[in-house]
């Protein structure tokens, strides 16, 4: 990006006019708002009282993250700041592609320009809805973080004649400081994405309090629900490796979904198996919590019926799963070498979990529920006999989930 005539007159060495009130707030406050647009509202509300006539501001922080490219967070006056999320894709939209965000994020060192001249050839396309709205200047300037990556922030005033030059120096004054401020806020938000998606949202949220000492955890009442696919190492063998790990994530993304819309807090990943709890305790009762288990394993197998209904349509794999619902303590914690943990359970109830899962495609029953977990439930079961699992020392009696009432149709994962 070529910086203008315009973009220049900003970069001269201008001796800056920091607002001693605004840049106090900024390094002992700001850091402990609650969230970017709370930052940017109190950071503008400050700056208009300092005489910056300021009519827009926004902030934009590109993200660590599965599902978001970022997030933008845009301040009006008297209505304060909004938040707006952008999926991935974002960056290869004309509207992105064109705007100045894109040129600071190319290496732009900061674009200035006063909206009352006439359009210059290089003008961005956005130019002209500013002029339409009223606005006389817009500055944008880049946000550089530490480690390299690079973000963005933008003033735009209506004030006729534009901002003046002292106003100028103060927003770049002030700048250094809003953009450490804005990293804290950035690191802070990364750590808990990465911790959420790659552990869970309550170990995550375990391990930010300090959870993180070997042999930290509780002992807890709990519905284990473990899930795996079935014909896994069949279809290991037959498929391509992009294949199969599509599969795998389609078969992934309809039991996470479940699991997540019901309240279970999905544990890890084990090869092609999903381990899951659902919590028991005063305010969520054992039967409230298998009706809970019973709903999700429900929906996760209408989930996978319509994709796979979807796959063959395209002529891709289809997918089963087998399911086991279980009732028992676990142990709730750290466990592992000093320097590699994992936040887990286990006891004998999730190993007792795994062995009735194994019956599934012996029994050809998506769903098998251990006594414990018939004993609480509240809906139709059918009684499976008794049968020896590997490891236990006695035979153990295996329900699978009768049909819904309001359905005729028999529980299937095809």
């Amino acid at each position: 990006m070529t910086v203008n005539a315009r973009d220049s007159r900003m970069m001269r060495g201008q001796p800056a006019v920091t607002g001693p009130d605004v840049a106090g707030w900024l390094v002992t406050e700001a850091r402990s708002v609650d969230s970017p647009a709370a930052l940017l509202d109190g950071l503008c509300q400050r700056l208009v009282e300092q005489g910056i006539p300021l009519a827009r501001a926004s902030i934009s922080l590109f993200t660590l993250h599965p599902l978001l490219h970022g997030r933008s967070f845009r301040w009006r006056p008297n209505h304060g700041a909004s938040t707006e999320v952008h999926p991935h894709g974002l960056q290869h939209l004309p509207g992105f592609a064109l705007s100045p965000f894109k040129a600071l994020l190319d290496g732009s060192p900061g674009i200035h320009r006063r909206l009352e001249d006439p359009p210059a050839p290089d003008d961005f396309p956005m130019f002209a809805e500013l002029r339409a709205d009223g606005l006389t200047d817009y500055l944008a300037l880049p946000v550089c973080f530490s480690d390299g990556a690079r973000h963005a922030v933008s003033w735009a005033t209506s004030a006729p004649g534009g901002f003046t030059d002292a106003h100028l120096a103060l927003l770049h004054g002030l700048h250094p400081l809003l953009a450490l401020v804005l990293e804290v806020f950035a690191r802070k938000d990364m750590t808990g994405v990465l911790l959420d998606t790659y552990l869970g949202r309550d170990t995550g949220r375990r391990i930010l309090q300090g959870q993180i000492r070997r042999g930290d955890g509780e002992t807890t009442s709990a519905v284990i629900c473990l899930s795996d696919l079935r014909r896994f190492t069949t279809l290991s063998d037959a498929l391509p490796r992009d294949a199969l790990l599509e599969l795998l994530n389609a078969y992934f993304e309809t039991m996470v979904s479940a699991f997540h819309s019901h309240g279970a807090e999905v544990l890890k990943f084990i090869g092609d198996a999903v381990l899951a709890i659902f919590r028991i305790d005063a305010d969520s009762p054992v039967e409230e919590r298998c009706e809970a288990a019973a709903r999700t394993v429900r929906a996760a197998l209408a989930a996978s019926s319509r994709d796979n209904a979807e796959r063959r349509r395209k002529g891709l794999p289809t997918y089963e799963f087998g399911a086991a619902l279980h009732v028992g303590d676990v142990m709730y914690g750290n466990i592992g070498a000093s320097d590699r943990l994992d936040f887990t359970v286990i006891g004998p109830a999730v190993n007792l979990a795994d062995r009735i899962g194994g019956l599934c495609a012996a029994l050809n029953e998506p769903v098998l529920l251990s006594e414990a977990f018939a004993s609480h439930f509240r809906g139709g079961t059918r009684d499976l006999g008794e049968h020896r699992l590997k490891g236990v020392s006695t035979p153990v009696r295996i329900y699978s989930l009768a049909p819904e009432a309001d359905s005729s149709e028999a529980l299937t994962a095809a």
